[in-house]
């Protein structure tokens, strides 16, 4: 049994040293978020004189949100410290096993404590108590209960001896068999455990079932990130690039076109020198590698960076729509449903190509910034064996609703309930989400497609 860490006097440089190396260790290095988070809250542990930390000050602190913000309704800091307890003691059963400190997070509270870890002694140097020396005597009761002798297990009948040896034989395998059972048994529990920590897509059967398409099989999944600097430059030279151009880098030769402004071609030049992202398709990416977030075979790309040799092996998740990641422009006549940009009027918006009974042919937010519209299709790759899924919104926000939106049981639940099969379908769905100070409350399916695999 390993013995329980020990709240011992704990030096802070050791301490501190420590918080580093757990914040640039492979488990955090795909989530900036939590590296600043599990810094911030380090720092208060060890450079301040304090005894808890509150929920409201962390997430004003590491998350950007008002001092003041109601935590009943934005759960942002119990949802990443939570993950984060879960890297930190996956760092300290594989990476981090030698360390003599560990860093925990109890439950109950945001405060980290620094525990030294204690050694096992070696089964060799302990100290085992002297052998009992062997029983050859027995007292047996006299038949007529009046005198006691002793008799010696030399002098007993052989066919007695021997079914005392086959009792005490019986029983010994009987206990090592129960021993069996009871060690297999908590080693399944224990496998389970880890392999639902590190592969949450097994938790339940919504998600077993969708995202076992793309993990199940061992075959390499790109997540393809926007590249906003693409949009930024559409907006400015008011007009569509399309992917050739976007891949040869022709569109940068367009600021020498006429009618281009010094200003212009000026911003034009430090737009395209630049390859940045958007916060909600990170978010939404997060979300989705959070699933699987241990294989070696999920690799984060940016559109920018992205290849068509990929696109095509590879099964493939594109984050935005085509005005900000042009590998979606692929997939437009595999889909009903996409986001699309007008860089005249600066509005992104949802075109519905063949609207059945009772749809619009647009879809689009005009004047409530608190709700937002986006776009979930999962349809065949290039290749025959290969899928691909796009997740795009008419805003940052937006995006990031359908990442959680896919990633959540309930929301896969929501799309079978529309595509009821064995397996799911290939498919598109709509969907609408409502938002409070830019956290997403509600988000449902507005309509939907289904196609035959």
């Amino acid at each position: 049994m390993v013995p329980a860490p020990q709240q011992l006097e704990i030096d802070s440089d050791a301490s501190w040293e420590l918080l580093l190396r757990v914040v640039n260790s492979n488990e955090l290095k795909r989530s900036l978020r939590l590296r600043e988070l599990l810094l911030y809250l380090g720092k208060r542990s060890l450079k301040s004189n304090v005894a808890s930390i509150r929920e409201q000050e962390i997430g004003a602190a590491v998350f950007g949100r008002p001092e003041d913000y109601d935590t009943g309704i934005d759960n942002i800091v119990r949802v990443n410290v939570s993950e984060l307890r879960k890297r930190l003691a996956h760092y300290f059963q594989e990476e981090g096993a030698g360390e003599p400190i560990i860093l925990e997070i109890p439950r109950g509270g945001y405060f980290p404590v620094f525990l030294s870890r204690p050694v096992e002694k070696d089964s060799k140097t302990q100290e085992h108590d002297p052998a009992p020396e062997p029983v050859t005597n027995v007292h047996v009761p006299d038949p007529k209960g009046t005198v006691e002798h002793e008799t010696s297990s030399a002098s007993l009948p052989k066919d007695v001896a021997r079914q005392r040896t086959g009792r005490a034989l019986s029983w010994g395998l009987g206990i090592a068999l129960l021993l069996a059972i009871s060690v297999s048994a908590f080693l399944y529990w224990q496998n389970h455990a880890l392999r639902l920590q590190l592969q949450p897509w097994h938790a339940d059967s919504n998600r077993a079932a969708f995202w076992s398409q793309f993990f199940a099989s061992g075959q390499e999944v790109d997540i393809v990130t926007a590249d906003t600097s693409y949009a930024i430059a559409e907006d400015l030279l008011q007009r569509p690039i399309s992917l050739d151009d976007y891949l040869d880098y022709k569109y940068k030769s367009d600021v020498n076109l006429p009618g281009i402004t010094p200003q212009t071609r000026d911003a034009l030049h430090l737009v395209l020198d630049r390859n940045t992202g958007s916060v909600g398709d990170f978010e939404a990416a997060e979300r989705i590698m959070g699933l699987d977030a241990y294989s070696p075979a999920l690799k984060l790309a940016s559109a920018r960076s992205y290849t068509p040799q990929s696109i095509k092996d590879n099964n493939v998740i594109l984050i935005g729509g085509r005005a900000s990641n042009p590998w979606v422009e692929l997939y437009k006549d595999r889909t009903n449903f996409s986001i699309e940009y007008d860089p005249l009027l600066h509005r992104s918006y949802v075109l519905n190509r063949s609207p059945a009974e009772g749809e619009q042919h647009i879809y689009e937010i005009v004047q409530d910034h608190d709700k937002a519209y986006s776009v979930i299709a999962f349809v065949p790759n290039f290749s025959n064996h290969r899928y691909a899924l796009i997740i795009a919104g008419t805003d940052s926000q937006g995006t990031r609703a359908a990442g959680e939106f896919i990633a959540s049981s309930e929301g896969l639940a929501a799309i079978r309930q529309r595509l009821p099969a064995d397996r799911y379908p290939y498919f598109e769905v709509l969907l609408s989400s409502s938002r409070l100070e830019g956290t997403t409350l509600h988000t449902v399916i507005q309509t939907s497609r289904g196609y035959a695999h």
